[in-house]
């Protein structure tokens, strides 16, 4: 008990002189918010006008269970985080909006700040496994409606705050020496009880500690991010704090419980939605000798009595999504349909019914939708809109635009989006967006990059967008957005999660599949006049760099590459460290030990870099960059024009704005020497070209 006192009286840091400070203006973020209509002179995508667009939330969505905007108790407005990136201060502007839903109301700032809290989850059974994406934060209101709290990074610290809804008046409440985690409001709006992990200070100073005499290399190594072994995750403690005073204490059984997902929502049960009177609706599994299993939707009545939905459109997976109608009586659901997948469709179930009625089907990228009487409030995606608010009427099938945080966005020059869908060689669907280049002529063959690998919503980088994608369509290419699709998409549903992935590493059979597609899809646009076959260029982050890496060995298409995110070669397993090294060797990638020659010969570069088929460019994080290394000195020791460049303080998805604009610019400037025979024109990539000339005399000796 004593120890767990001494945690509180960490926690409290309750220097209560400090509790309710206000916040302090943010200079330069005064802009975050833009209300107005822009109109003006049509001008350029650019990179700078990409890098600088507002976010509400991460892309992709990690989290479906920590949602990104919530209802205020009388369902009048909703509250959100938004955050924009500063390139030229390498900073974000971030803020918590209140969105009245009153026709012509206009939204607020209650708060700003410049710090983004990045998404850190415990993995491998360390405390953080940083990615570099934002952390989707949900703020929180009071009962009463008055006030909204939310968590707030300041000072390299997050923790707890509140703003008063009427404005001017944001304070934090809690001053822990560690980051929170998490947080609820009391039922009577009088407390804050938040989680958080204290073990951290004793971990971290045990490790320094241990630094003395040496730091073991074990399971905590991951040698990749440094030496310092990673920290191992610590227990979680909850405890309350009264607002007014500031006073602590740890949170008691009834108050922890709130932080627990409902004991009716078993870890089988999916989406669960609690409806009215005591009605409950969840997806199950259909089938569980397979993974992933179907999953089919029911409804549980408050006395126990289950009904199920009897319809075959009623079958699901594990991306299905609730809600009820205005009136209790009828149950809406989204589930994932059409060619390879690729479209969200709405359903409307009368528990009860032998059938179902679709209400709503469309391709775009329905983010996170809240039901809001008959309606649904959406945050929408689109190929050409980045993500804003939309209210979709379902009993009308109308649709409104409530909110865009981009109205700038509109007057940007744009290429046209086509959506594609096609089979590969071994005739699995494939889909993709095609966006043309602005000012496209019939009869012209343009170039053509190759983005993965997902395409559902705005089309502006691919996965860990480091591809400006309208900025190059305004440069005159062709780019291809491919999605990769799911695991058992491709080679089918397996016994296990751990079978599933061995059965698509097996002989790079998803590796495969994945290439025939971009390839198919490359030569169809060949074949419609529209692309130069000497001028095609591929990129990938993380999977998708796996896939270019695996393109270099095995095509013959492509003149160009830009990866980041891996460096699949035989010494991996002494860059990852043991746990991670396993998790490789579990899906059916061989040991350092094994040596497995023919293994390696279909993707490594290392061993064989004179049968890479086109330059590359590494653009690298200095947490990721050790496992490049080799690939990249291969390439230069075999006269295969090749770069990699470093960015400091970087995840696997880079966070800090000034190196995303620069992984931009350097992504147009690569492609357009090597695809275009073009020269930067700024004065920064002089040294580049003149470097990368030198490399293409010696590979086209070679």
């Amino acid at each position: 008990m004593r120890h767990y006192l001494i945690i509180v009286h960490l926690l409290t840091a309750s220097a209560l002189g400090g509790i309710g400070q206000p916040a302090l203006a943010a200079d330069g973020c005064e802009t975050l918010l833009q209300t107005d209509a822009i109109s003006g002179v049509p001008g350029p995508a650019t990179p700078e006008a990409l890098a600088r667009l507002r976010d509400i939330g991460p892309a992709p969505r990690p989290d479906r269970t920590r949602p990104l905007f919530t209802f205020s108790p009388d369902h009048r407005a909703v509250a959100f985080l938004v955050h924009r990136a500063d390139p030229g201060e390498n900073r974000y502007c971030t803020g918590l909006v209140l969105l009245p839903l009153a026709p012509a109301a206009r939204p607020r700032l209650l708060d700003i700040g410049t710090e983004l809290i990045r998404d850190e989850p415990a993995r491998y059974g360390w405390a953080a496994f940083p990615i570099g994406s934002p952390a989707p934060v949900t703020p929180r209101w009071a009962p009463d409606g008055r006030w909204i709290a939310y968590l707030k990074r300041a000072g390299g610290r997050t923790q707890v705050w509140r703003a008063k809804v009427t404005g001017g008046d944001a304070r934090q409440i809690t001053r822990a020496p560690v980051d929170i985690d998490d947080f609820r409001i009391s039922s009577d709006g009088r407390a804050i009880i938040y989680a958080a992990r204290p073990g951290l200070i004793t971990m971290n100073a045990t490790i320094d500690q241990e630094g003395l005499s040496g730091w073991r290399y074990d399971e905590r190594a991951f040698p990749v991010r440094g030496a310092r072994p990673q920290t191992p995750n610590p227990e979680r403690h909850y405890v309350t704090i009264e607002i007014s005073s500031g006073i602590e204490r740890p949170a008691s059984p009834g108050e922890i419980s709130i932080f627990m997902p409902s004991a009716s929502a078993a870890a089988d049960k999916i989406g669960y939605s609690l409806g009215p009177s005591s009605w409950s609706a969840y997806a199950e599994p259909v089938n569980r000798s397979v993974y992933p299993p179907d999953y089919r939707v029911v409804v549980e009545m408050g006395t126990g009595r289950r009904l199920v939905c009897p319809a075959d459109l009623c079958r699901t997976d594990r991306s299905v999504s609730f809600w009820w109608s205005g009136d209790g009586k009828q149950l809406r659901f989204a589930r994932k349909e059409g060619w390879a997948n690729s479209l969200t469709a709405i359903y409307e179930w009368r528990p009860g019914s032998r059938t179902v009625r679709r209400l709503y089907l469309t391709s775009d990228d329905l983010v996170e939708c809240q039901p809001l009487g008959n309606d649904l409030l959406c945050l929408r995606e689109q190929s050409l809109a980045p993500r804003h608010f939309v209210m979709l009427g379902l009993d009308r099938t109308k649709e409104q635009k409530i909110f865009d945080p981009n109205p700038e966005f509109a007057s940007l020059i744009l290429g046209a989006a086509e959506r594609l869908n096609w089979r590969n060689g071994f005739g699995v669907p494939f889909y993709g967006d095609l966006v043309y280049p602005v000012g496209f002529k019939t009869g012209q063959r343009y170039p053509l990059v190759i983005v993965q690998y997902r395409t559902r919503g705005f089309l502006r980088g691919g996965i860990g967008d480091e591809v400006p994608i309208q900025a190059f369509a305004n440069r005159g290419y062709f780019v291809l957005v491919v999605d990769n699709l799911t695991y058992e998409d491709i080679v089918g549903k397996q016994k296990s999660a751990g079978a599933l992935t061995a059965a698509f590493n097996r002989d790079f059979a998803g590796r495969r599949n994945i290439v025939s597609a971009i390839e198919a899809a490359t030569r169809s646009l060949i074949d419609r006049g529209f692309v130069d076959p000497k001028r095609i260029g591929i990129t990938g982050l993380s999977d998708g760099c796996t896939t270019v890496q695996f393109a270099a060995i095995h095509s013959m298409l492509f003149s160009a590459g830009s990866v980041s995110g891996c460096g699949w070669e035989p010494v991996q397993d002494a860059f990852l460290g043991p746990i991670v090294a396993q998790s490789y060797h579990d899906g059916g990638w061989p040991r350092l030990a094994d040596m497995d020659t023919n293994f390696w010969s279909q993707i490594s570069v290392m061993a064989q870099p004179g049968r890479v088929r086109f330059p590359m460019l590494f653009q690298a994080a200095d947490n990721e960059y050790l496992a490049m290394v080799a690939s990249h000195t291969a390439l230069t020791q075999a006269n295969i024009p090749s770069e990699l460049y470093i960015f400091p303080d970087e995840d696997h998805i880079k966070w800090q704005p000034a190196h995303r604009l620069a992984v931009y610019r350097r992504n147009l400037a690569w492609f357009d020497f090597w695809l275009n025979d073009q020269r930067p024109t700024d004065t920064e990539g002089h040294s580049d070209v003149l470097r990368w000339e030198e490399m293409r005399k010696k590979y086209i000796r070679h």
